[in-house]
């Protein structure tokens, strides 16, 4: 018998074992659980921000048009300027701001989203440090880990500190 064939055996008995064992159908019901809320989160966020574009375009048309109406333009050249400007051709009012990944890495580090004020980062990393800080442990090995993550912490403050400092 070749050695792939015996590996696809090994590997079928495996997961016939797996099927009848109640820890690994829990964890599936879970992951499966997890992923439909993480589908529906997503599903939200994408309804709220086609809202918001949808807004932000029925704002854009509204000043559009108080303009025209200022303008005095004839009827016919505001009709064909409704059929050419779309959605395409709007700019939204909000405008990413560009962030080194470092940064970007060291907001994901805090738990905060980019561009937090920078008051808001001292607070965060004042909670963080208190949670992880090393003398909090008594094991060596969660202190090793205490240790390794503070440093993060102080690690990610400082980044985004001299981001903002140098934006300045």
């Amino acid at each position: 018998m070749s050695i792939p064939r015996r590996l696809g055996r090994l590997a079928q008995g495996f997961v016939s074992s797996l099927q009848e064992d109640d820890r690994f159908r829990e964890r599936l019901r879970v992951s499966r659980e997890r992923s439909e809320a993480l589908r529906g989160a997503f599903e939200a966020a994408w309804r709220g921000a086609s809202e918001e574009w949808r807004r932000a375009e029925e704002r854009r048309a509204a000043e559009e048009a108080a303009e025209r109406n200022e303008g005095g333009r004839s009827s016919s050249q505001e009709r064909s300027q409704q059929r050419t400007s779309g959605w395409r051709s709007t700019a939204t009012t909000f405008t990413p701001r560009r962030y080194p990944p470092g940064v970007l890495a060291a907001y994901d580090r805090l738990g905060l989203a980019p561009g937090a004020s920078m008051a808001e980062v001292d607070r965060k990393r004042r909670e963080l440090v208190k949670r992880f800080h090393p003398d909090r442990f008594s094991d060596p090995e969660k202190r090793v880990r205490a240790e390794r993550v503070t440093a993060e912490i102080n690690a990610a403050h400082d980044a985004i500190e001299r981001h903002v400092l140098h934006k300045r």
